[in-house]
């Protein structure tokens, strides 16, 4: 159990990626917060891996993430997302400000959250932002979507570098195309 003793937060845990995260820690032997929207579905979840508890939140709310630090986390999982398809010339400007609200500035607010907890702790910790391999790749109709999961491995250059000197790694995950849970 390689991170047994290992305090996690996983965001978007709900379904998904978010989920698979959250179980491949717990069998590490981490103990999970399993943050999202949709506490139903972290409670089963937290019940299935055997450890850890739940939070509601929302990365588009601020007092919503910050109330999740009640504690700094040895790991953050930086998962919550959303995704809009269509073409940009028919994409309205409350769906383009949804997505980039939630996949990139969300992003910023956990990450944030994050590194003043640690730093404030003095504490080294690892944030890993999950981004997509569309922040790296072109694609058509997913031009929001896209753009903030390019602004995500921005983000996360930046951050690594300005938190290394805190012992606080960043990196980032650009999957491909995963299947919904």
């Amino acid at each position: 159990m390689k991170l047994q003793g290992k305090t996690a937060l996983v965001t978007g845990a709900s379904s998904g990626l978010g989920a698979h995260f959250a179980r491949v820690l717990a069998g590490q032997g981490a103990h999970v917060t399993c943050a999202a929207r949709r506490v139903d579905r972290l409670e089963a979840l937290v019940t299935e891996i055997g450890t850890g508890r739940t939070i509601q939140m929302d990365v588009t709310d601020a007092a919503s993430v910050q109330a999740a630090f009640d504690q700094p986390y040895d790991i953050i999982v930086n998962n919550a997302g959303v995704t809009y398809d269509g073409p940009a010339l028919k994409t309205a400007e409350g769906d383009w400000n949804w997505v980039i609200n939630t996949d990139l500035s969300g992003v910023f607010r956990v990450a944030q959250a994050a590194g003043q907890a640690l730093t404030q702790a003095g504490k080294p910790g690892t944030i890993i932002n999950i981004a997509s391999i569309l922040g790296l790749r072109v694609a058509g109709n997913l031009s929001a979507y896209a753009t903030a999961k390019a602004g995500v491995v921005q983000l996360t250059k930046s951050l690594a570098l300005e938190w290394a000197r805190h012992g606080i790694r960043v990196n980032a995950l650009a999957p491909a195309i995963s299947k919904p849970t």
